[in-house]
């Protein structure tokens, strides 16, 4: 099979330097006729504060109607003949730059950007090519930046990036209080979410009513959903990629945000004057204020707190050479009416180096630590314990990209990393104790992968990429493995055997061959039809009974029991922009078929067990969904309209009709909404005021009503029969927010002031159902709303 890929690679690469290196006419005839045409013309645009390269800026000639994209480095590369023109520079929230030029030879340039003060009103700058959904292969590639995330109403105060992402289309929450994102059809453990090159489990804080990325540190945030490019893998659903900024090379200064749940500051600033830069960040709650306001005397005497923080050091050494050392960090602990205590935190470090070889060849190396901890702690008094449990991910990333021209394009690398799971561990902490102590088996993994992309267009209409990767896994000891009769399900009463594997030695091996091509034809240079297929692999599992990420779930790596997660995607998109780019559109259909996914036997004791193999069940799922985005770019109004309608369903058949869930028929996830439509509103009344707006509405999600109860020696239980047949009722909330910039004299006063509303209308959304017995009646289900009331906040941020 290796042999197979490598030929494939070479054959490839072959074709493409057969296509490239040939001399087209144009060029021959600028060298016959003394540099009159063919004049190459490259540079790098970088922030002129920071020295930051700026990533995806767009480079016009109008004279010729041409634009290029700036590459990972911040640079470009143009072909003009010899005359004069314009070439301007643009970039999202800084000044557009018209640029004279007269084109008699090559030569190399460098652009620095100042940012735009946004005095001006009814001016918009695209910060990238506006035409870019139409022109490029890219499919279900959404890519926010931080002007755009800010326009939206903040949640508590905060401007929140998941919940942005949560507003656009394939892309959802479970509920109010949830983390992570549940991609089309895709659990919250299907995405890849990397802070600068390094995974994070645990996205949130306060169990999802905040994000833990603090958004004054973050540049750029990219979320692949359909064709995942070949350098991402490990997960099996999406790719959300966020990269931090980098602190200034030429003087300090710094944001400051207070709101009446929490606040933040950052500064950033020259290490080494015009050579090595420092950016800080810091954020931390208190909200227990609120928390003790309240009524309900559980809430009242509950306590919680959340802190992150960043530090970004950049050295950009060279013009062709940029080193970047990134470290994150978040905590949070959460006691319940001052019992129990549940904290989880988040670590991670990352080096990364970027480099231009030469004018065609780039590299990319990341090395990355990533921890995450997390742990419940009863101090009750009475059997007082502490369950421990983590993840470490270390790994490292190769990438190397080589440009034959501004149309033909080839990316291959390499990747590598180990996952050590440390499930559980049991400690009594009480003088007098009834509770031995317990450990689980700790578990380890490795990931290795290759992979190979190219990138090529046919004239304006046609556009191809295709590329290919290959994983593979081994799950390694120590460990203990037990075996199961064949003839019955597997449970602790099948067992009839155990095998013990010594330390790296080898239990189970898996390796697949994930393709992923993409293809766009364009009608025009306003529309385009786009058709993609992406296969991708996942080697690490969420067990969890609930539909979102909580601190007592647990992670599981891929054993001889518990085969990877494979998703086959089909995607299908009509994409067309209006009135010079004011409006842009697109319309998407998708199917995804996923394999191995994990399911939990009725009645499952996931925590602190040894042998999860007897509580679980592989599935088979579906996923399949129409996709409506509408967008208006330009105005006094602004804002977007998307509309997903989606079913996400499971199914599971064994060899044993017992293990068998709603008699082996499909049956919905426990995220599956169908309907989901978000409506998002800007206005600019002024130079210094606007009003935004959000409107959301989904059908509610499935859960598994009890039937019955019944009298089991003395006590009243609870009957289940088929699972996710009810639905907790539609979620829909209006969420309100207007902002000043105000111009004073005073220092204190030169900052923004943001008043917002959640839930303006005091929508009692149901975050879970639970059951209350009644006598001689099934059991009651009653709802627990997070936000059952209108939520005021005041925030005020200034930069100095």
């Amino acid at each position: 099979m290796n042999r197979i890929i490598l030929l494939l690679i070479f054959l490839i690469g072959q074709g493409a330097w057969a296509q490239t290196t040939a001399p087209t006419k144009r060029e021959v005839i600028g060298r016959d006729i003394g540099q009159l045409k063919g004049i190459k013309i490259s540079g790098r645009i970088i922030d002129a504060i920071s020295g930051e390269a700026l990533i995806g800026a767009t480079v016009t000639v109008p004279e010729l109607d041409v634009t290029k994209i700036t590459d990972n480095n911040g640079s470009f590369e143009l072909i003009l003949d010899r005359a004069e023109y314009t070439i301007q520079f643009r970039y999202v929230g800084y000044e557009t730059i018209d640029y004279p030029i007269t084109a008699v030879g090559d030569g190399r340039m460098s652009i620095r950007m100042l940012q735009e003060d946004f005095q001006l009103d009814d001016v918009v700058i695209f910060g990238r090519d506006p035409e870019k959904n139409i022109r490029s292969t890219d499919m279900g590639a959404i890519n926010l930046n931080m002007n755009t995330i800010r326009e939206l109403p903040p949640f508590l105060g905060e401007i929140d990036i998941v919940r942005s992402l949560a507003t656009l289309p394939g892309v959802s929450q479970v509920g109010e209080a949830s983390s992570g994102l549940n991609v089309r059809g895709g659990g919250v453990d299907q995405n890849l979410i990397q802070f600068a090159g390094a995974p994070i489990y645990n996205p949130s804080h306060m169990f999802g009513l905040f994000t833990a990325f603090n958004a004054d540190v973050v540049n750029d945030v990219t979320l692949y959903k359909a064709v995942v490019p070949a350098r991402f893998g490990g997960r099996s659903s999406a790719i959300l990629d966020i990269l931090p900024k980098a602190g200034s090379v030429d003087k300090w200064g710094g944001d400051l945000m207070l709101s009446n749940y929490s606040g933040k500051l950052s500064l950033n600033g020259p290490l080494i004057k015009d050579k090595v830069s420092i950016l800080g960040g810091f954020r931390l709650s208190y909200i227990n204020w609120f928390l003790n306001s309240l009524s309900n005397p559980t809430v009242k005497n509950s306590q919680a707190n959340f802190y992150d923080g960043n530090l970004v050091i950049s050295a950009p050494v060279s013009e062709n050479n940029e080193f970047t050392y990134s470290y994150y960090t978040s905590y949070d602990d959460f006691a319940f009416a001052s019992d129990t205590t549940i904290s989880w935190k988040n670590t991670a470090h990352s080096l990364q180096w970027k480099s231009k070889l030469s004018s065609r060849l780039s590299l990319e190396a990341l090395g990355y630590y990533s921890l995450y901890d997390y742990g419940i702690f009863n101090q009750s008094g009475i059997n007082d314990f502490e369950i421990k449990s983590g993840i470490q991910d270390l790994g490292g990333k190769l990438f190397l990209g080589y440009n034959f021209n501004e149309t033909n394009k080839i990316f291959f690398g390499g990747e590598f990393k180990q996952v050590k799971i440390q499930p559980g561990e049991l400690v009594p902490t009480g003088a007098e104790q009834e509770i031995l102590p317990q450990k689980v088996q700790d578990e380890l993994g490795q990931e290795a992968g290759i992979h190979f992309q190219h990138e090529f267009e046919l004239g304006e209409k046609f556009g191809f990429s295709y590329g290919i990767r290959y994983d593979t896994y081994r799950y390694l000891g120590p460990r203990t493995v037990r075996q199961y009769e064949e003839t019955k399900p597997v449970s602790d009463g099948s067992a009839i055997s155990e095998t013990a594997f010594g330390e790296g030695e080898p239990i189970q091996t898996y390796n697949g061959l994930g393709p992923r091509a993409s293809f766009r034809y364009s009608f025009s240079k306003s529309s385009s039809v786009k058709l993609g297929y992406n296969k991708m692999y996942q080697f690490i599992h969420l067990i969890s009974n609930t539909a979102t990420i909580a601190p007592t779930d647990v992670w599981k790596l891929s054993d001889n029991f518990l085969e990877p997660q494979i998703a086959d995607q089909y995607s299908l998109g009509f994409y067309n922009n209006f009135k010079g780019n004011i409006f842009e559109t697109s319309l998407e259909v998708y199917y995804k078929d996923l394999q191995n996914v994990v399911e939990y036997k009725d009645g499952a004791t996931l925590i602190m067990q040894n042998h999860l193999e007897t509580e679980l069940i592989p599935a088979e799922g579906q996923a399949y969904g129409v996709e409506l985005y509408v967008k208006k770019n330009l105005g006094r109004l602004t804002g977007w309209v998307s509309y997903t309608y989606s079913r996400t369903l499971r199914r599971v058949i064994t060899p044993f009709e017992e293990e068998n869930i709603n008699n082996g028929e499909w049956y919905a996830s426990n995220f599956d909404k169908p309907h989901d439509l978000t409506l998002i509103g800007n206005y600019k009344v002024s130079t210094n005021t606007s009003i935004s707006a959000t409107f959301a509405y989904n059908t509610g999600r499935p859960v598994t009503f009890p039937e019955a109860k019944f009298d089991y020696s003395g006590n009243n239980l609870a009957y289940f029969n088929s699972r996710n047949q009810q639905r907790i009722p539609d979620f829909h909330r209006l969420d309100f927010s207007v902002n000043f910039k105000l111009k004073g004299k005073g220092l204190f006063f030169d900052g923004d002031w943001t008043f917002s509303v959640l839930n303006v209308y005091g929508r009692k959304n149901p975050f879970s159902i639970f059951f209350d017995d009644a006598e001689n009646a099934p059991p009651q289900a009653l709802r627990l709303a997070i936000l059952g009331v209108p939520l005021p906040s005041l925030s005020y941020s200034i930069k100095f």
